[in-house]
């Protein structure tokens, strides 16, 4: 099922066809979507945990939670989990439903007095897939269905797989029961590809469109664009076309003016990356740019400082001035302590990555 495609990279195959409800599944619906999920070092427990999942080893990991930022492949992930099942187990019910469907389906079934015909095919269903928890906020009757779906998953050895952009535990409008049901099963989080498994994506979709792209080009790319995967996609479709319109196989050169076109056309200010920065480590923007030296504040700071430095075009000078009249070579020493952080820990690494793709995808 799963095949190795570079180091540290699998391929997990997406097979099925369309939604029983006639839409058209995410990886499916859009010309340049792959047919596989690509899985690199950053993501390295998917590959198990939909092996698990397909081959109905542990039922300990229903509620399966997939969570991540948007962009990072939830989606196309269990879009493809869901047909891989429908495709494995044909007498073994599934549905796969988004959350604003399920609660716009519920508050009909209640309104029309249906409730028993909404409710059966759930209860015949050893499969459930919903995708988007965040859209349930606040609709505490569906909610309460969900919830109750979910025991009787449990009770019947049932699968419930949840996606969202936040842990349950985030996501503010959850009632409590519904969190604590979701908290009870495994989280998995979904990064956004890392360099390697960027460079394997790319790869995979010149493959299918037959494009003639040098490894180097693709390499080029991968290093550059630090982003989901429909925008690398993306990338790599319009370099295809500016190449072709001026007779040309795309060039590395080629590659570097589109990076920087993408990168010139984003940038964004000092305000947004200390906004962005702040919240993502639960600190006021005020405290960044105050004197503090609190640990905690300090590696806020610091990523702050150093995401400026890398995604605007403002001089170290003038980042100092802004994060507190700091001089250059705090920030450059700054700078230099979030790089070391990245090279020996993971944890810092994906942060930067995160922060770096939310601030160039505005």
């Amino acid at each position: 099922m799963i095949d190795l495609v570079a180091s540290g990279v699998v391929e997990i195959p997406l097979v099925g066809t369309p939604l029983e409800s006639g839409k058209t599944p995410f990886y499916l619906g859009t010309p340049f979507a792959l047919p596989e999920f690509v899985v690199g070092p950053e993501n390295h427990l998917v590959a198990a945990v939909v092996s698990s999942v397909l081959d109905s080893a542990s039922q300990s990991y229903s509620p399966l939670v997939v969570c991540g930022p948007t962009g990072s492949g939830k989606t196309h992930l269990v879009s493809g989990l869901f047909h891989a099942w429908k495709n494995a187990y044909r007498r073994r019910p599934a549905l796969f439903v988004t959350a604003s469907d399920f609660a716009r389906e519920f508050r009909e079934a209640i309104e029309t007095k249906m409730e028993d015909q909404f409710h059966a095919p759930y209860a015949r269903a050893q499969l459930l897939v919903l995708d988007n928890l965040e859209q349930l906020a606040g609709r505490h009757p569906a909610q309460q269905a969900l919830t109750a779906m979910i025991d009787r998953q449990a009770s019947s050895g049932g699968w419930v797989v949840v996606t969202g952009r936040r842990p349950p535990s985030q996501v503010p409008g959850l009632l409590a029961g519904l969190q604590a049901r979701l908290t009870a099963g495994l989280l998995l989080r979904l990064a956004l590809p890392g360099v390697e498994t960027r460079a394997a994506i790319l790869n995979r979709v010149a493959e299918l469109r037959d494009l003639n792209v040098a490894a180097t080009v693709l390499q080029t790319l991968a290093e550059g664009l630090v982003a989901p995967v429909p925008e690398l996609i993306g990338a790599l479709v319009q370099l295809e076309a500016e190449s072709r319109l001026e007779g040309l196989s795309p060039t590395v050169a080629a590659a570097k003016r589109l990076l920087t076109a993408r990168r010139d056309a984003r940038q964004p200010t000092l305000a947004t990356v200390a906004k962005t920065t702040a919240k993502h480590y639960g600190v006021s923007v005020a405290q960044l740019r105050s004197a503090s030296r609190q640990r905690a504040l300090v590696s806020a700071r610091n990523m702050a400082m150093y995401l400026a430095r890398s995604t605007t075009q403002n001089s170290l000078n003038r980042i100092g001035a802004y994060f507190g009249n700091r001089d250059h070579t705090t920030v450059s020493h700054g700078c230099r302590k979030v790089e070391e952080s990245m090279e020996s820990d993971p944890a810092v690494r994906k942060t930067e990555e995160e922060l770096r793709a939310k601030l160039l995808l505005r």
